[in-house]
Formats: structure tokens, sequence, C-alpha cells
């Protein structure tokens, strides 16, 4: 088990990878195990900081089942401020943190080599594949450097994994990023392509998107706790079946919007996509 409060960061340099949504289903996730979670949205687009003003004005503040802060990643002194503040807070079993899809913020270093985990999503296609494989070997030159500092686990997730794309020659192709890719850490399970994985609240539960990634959150849960029986027994507050949340009355009406606040990690596209960084910004 890893000694809590555990932080656990999404990261990739490739936007519209699905990192956000992944990083707020995976905290719904913990809170049906009775784990104390906090969000902390370093993203430039501060998408889930957006997503629970929304929430809030859906479903009021009585059902916020975690805490999500908005934080800048753009100093160094900040960022290590706020690991010291987490490492110090009784009441947080797990922090995850959204970071940028960019790797120009100087907050960045400190916050990867306090991670005690870094999940990296990536999607199988001739574009992700090349930038994530820029991502993952900045990681490695970052843990060269710094030593026995930085102890994060990698878990590298295929995400959005459509199986009707794809030639035979790519699907090779994929197999053989799979293997080089396990040089740098755990490559999960496939998260299959499904609209309910591109929607997510920080309020409503989630129930049609749990199952589709619960492979990959088990394993992610089994690392931190080494067991996958909940952590502790809760009445949940927050997180509940997504049926119990709408309306009595006009329930068909609402039924396709009460499950989440559809925002797209595709937006994250019109972020520019950074090159791999020199020697001189691993310094900083």
């Amino acid at each position: 088990m890893i000694q809590t409060p555990v932080i656990v960061t999404f990261a990739n340099q490739k936007g519209g990878v699905g990192k956000t949504s992944l990083c707020v289903t995976f905290a719904n996730y913990l809170v049906t195990k009775g784990v104390r979670v906090v969000v902390i949205d370093c993203d430039f687009q501060h998408s889930i900081m957006k997503c629970r003003k929304s929430d809030i004005k859906r479903y009021g503040e009585e059902l916020i089942p975690y805490e999500v802060w908005s934080y800048e990643v753009n100093d160094n002194n900040a960022m290590t401020s706020l690991v010291e503040k987490l490492h110090n807070d009784p009441e947080i079993d797990v922090a995850l943190m959204d970071s940028p899809g960019s790797l120009m913020a100087n907050g960045l270093v400190p916050m990867f080599v306090n991670s005690d985990i870094i999940v990296v999503p990536f999607h199988y296609d001739l574009v992700t594949v090349p930038s994530t494989a820029s991502f993952l070997m900045f990681l490695d030159r970052l843990r060269k450097m710094v030593g026995a500092k930085m102890k994060a686990r990698l878990f590298i997730v295929p995400n959005q994994h459509d199986l009707r794309v794809g030639r035979r020659s790519e699907l090779l192709l994929w197999d053989n990023t799979r293997e080089t890719f396990s040089n740098y850490g755990y490559v999960t399970a496939k998260i299959p392509k499904r609209a309910d994985m591109e929607r997510f609240s920080t309020i409503a539960g989630l129930d049609m998107a749990l199952p589709i990634a619960a492979q990959v959150f088990d394993k992610l849960y089994s690392c931190i706790f080494d067991t996958l029986d909940p952590l502790r027994e809760v009445e949940l507050s927050g997180i509940q079946l997504t049926e119990n949340l709408y309306p009595k009355s006009g329930k068909k009406k609402y039924q396709a919007a009460a499950t989440s606040i559809a925002l797209s990690e595709d937006a994250a596209e019109d972020e520019s996509e950074a090159a791999e960084p020199d020697d001189n910004q691993l310094n900083q």
C-alpha cells in the first residue's frame, strides 16, 4: 500500500486523449469506494472547475462528494507548497491532479516528481502515439535526472479505443507500441470508445461510465490500497445512481442531460502541441 495521501496525476502533452474525463470518472469511482478525494484542476482550460460550477447550478451544493481546486502550474515554489499542503492534510486519502496538455509550465517538474502515480492516457493513432512516446521519454529523463526522489509508478492507458478502426499493418504497429510503452510503465487494458466516457460530471453519478473503465480503475485502486475492498463504509451523498438524480416529472426530457455536463476533452486539441523539452527546461 502506498502511504496516503496519494497523489495521482493524469498527464500527457497530447490533448484530446480523454485525460480530464478520465480523471473525474476515477474520482467518482473512488467515492464509491469510500475514499476521501480532492481533485486539483491544473489544466489551462480549467474544464473540471467549469464543470463543477455547472453541476452546482444543476444539482445544488448539498450533493458535492469532493472538493475541486483550480490551480495554476506556472510556479515551481507554489507547486511544491501545494504538495506539502496535500501531504499534511489528514482529511485527504487521494489527490487527483489534472495536468495541462503541454510541457511549458514551470510547475510541472515538481508535480511529476512528487506524484505517486502518473496516469498517461493515449489513443492508438499515428499522431498520438509519437507524441505520447515523446512524453514518456521526457518522464524517463526526468526520473534519471532527479534519481530516487521520483518514485511515481506509470500507468499508460489506451483510452477511447475503437475496435472498428485499424488496418492489419496498423494493428501490428499498435502491438509494437504497447510493447515499447511497457518499458516505461504498466500498459493497462484498453478503455473502449463510448459516448458515456466522453462526458463527465463532478456531482452526478456516472453509473454508465464506471463499468466501461472498471478494469483499469480496479488496477489503479489495488495499486494504491492493495485490495479491491472498499476503503471504508460510507453513505454516498453525492455520487449516486444517475436515475436517482432525474426529476420525478419529465424524466424522459432530462434523461439524456442529467448524467453529466457534456464537456468533451476534444476542446483540448486547440492547445499547441509542445515538442519534447530540452535539458535546460528540465533544469528549471
